[in-house]
């Protein structure tokens, strides 16, 4: 499933493009959990130290990580007897994050780096300057950024290909981030269909 909600959470004035994973999505929804962020965002970090959909004895664990364990809701992870089993997994990932400008400017360069760390990235742009413009987007092709010049009519052209993210390791912080983008997307769903992002 593919969804495009906004950016939240000091993350900036962006649209996501979402792969949900369809399976998390229902599982969550049965429990009747949204997203994992709730419980602090340390709680992630206890989580990830967990192995998903298999039992660790709860003596392994640290005072910190028995104290959230034993707190959370089911559908995060269960508690039985002296085990724990994690069931909540990350519900998404980003694919692509787009910052919408008037041009190619160094404050749509510095808006759409927010989110290296965690997927790919591309600004749309709806005016070619005629100043200093080749070696702009030379600029944002080598930090990787794509760029695409939208038509008066509403076409784009891709000047700029974004470059593809590949994950270098899991963290709390991008585990975090695709909670918050999931976030977006429940709120999506349940409300009218969003305004495009403004444009830098």
């Amino acid at each position: 499933m593919l969804a495009t909600v906004p950016a939240s959470a000091g993350f900036g004035v962006a649209e996501l493009q979402l792969d949900i994973d369809d399976a998390e999505h229902e599982r969550r929804r049965a429990a009747g959990l949204g997203v994992a962020t709730g419980y602090g965002f340390g709680g992630l970090d206890v989580l990830m130290a967990l192995p998903h959909g298999l039992p660790v004895p709860l003596p392994a664990l640290s005072d910190h990580q028995r104290a959230y364990v034993s707190r959370v809701p089911a559908g995060i992870c269960t508690v039985t007897g002296d085990q724990v089993v994690r069931h909540v997994t990350r519900p998404c990932r980003v694919r692509l994050a787009t910052v919408r400008a008037a041009s190619a400017s160094q404050l749509a360069l510095e808006a759409t780096e927010k989110f290296t760390t965690f997927c790919a990235r591309q600004v749309i742009i709806s005016s070619v300057p005629s100043v200093h413009y080749p070696e702009k987007l030379l600029e944002f092709g080598l930090y990787g950024i794509g760029v695409c010049l939208q038509h008066p009519g509403g076409e784009l052209e891709t000047l700029v290909e974004p470059r593809p993210w590949r994950v270098k390791r899991h963290s709390p912080e991008a585990w975090w981030f695709a909670e918050t983008a999931y976030g977006q997307f429940l709120t999506q769903q349940s409300s009218p269909a969003p305004t495009p992002s403004p444009a830098l």
